[in-house]
């Protein structure tokens, strides 16, 4: 199976509106829950990611440690038992329904729960993450690689 189109999951830290557009250069402050996958996005998948959410309950996470990923300074959050089973969820249902992703090596086992520290935002140590709402994110609208647009939201599931 052939893809050209690009997303990722992620858990903005201030939640943005549906069609909002960014550079690629210009994040919002967020937490990555499915780094880049390639998949065919129709409406069936996006009906199974919102039965899958309203069946998650949100996460409580925090910022542990600074590290460098690659050459991206980032926040890394404790990686807790919820955090981990939402990221395998979403990895799970994805590849269940053809997703092939980027790097690979840092889904599963591999996942590294973190935000990247933005040019003019961070999280600091000892700050509490609440995930009660992801979001997909299109890495590549209208065939533009350099700007990202905001797909869908889906609320987490209430206490």
């Amino acid at each position: 199976m052939s893809h050209s189109q690009k997303y990722c999951l992620v858990s903005f830290n201030r939640p943005l509106e549906i069609n909002a557009k960014f550079e690629m250069t210009d994040w919002p402050l967020h937490i990555t829950l499915a780094d880049v996958f390639a998949i065919n996005l129709g409406s069936d998948l996006v009906k199974k990611l919102k039965e899958l959410f309203s069946d998650e309950r949100p996460v409580i996470t925090a910022a542990n440690k600074d590290a460098v990923l690659g050459e991206a300074k980032v926040v890394l959050l404790e990686k807790n038992d919820k955090i981990k089973n939402l990221h395998q969820h979403l990895v799970d249902l994805l590849e269940s329904n053809g997703a092939v992703f980027n790097n690979p090596e840092f889904t599963k086992e591999g996942f590294l729960p973190h935000c990247t520290i933005q040019k003019d935002e961070r999280l600091n140590l000892g700050d509490k993450i609440i995930i009660n709402e992801i979001t997909l994110v299109d890495m590549f609208p209208n065939n533009n690689w350099k700007k990202r647009k905001v797909l869908y939201s889906f609320k987490l599931k209430g206490e």
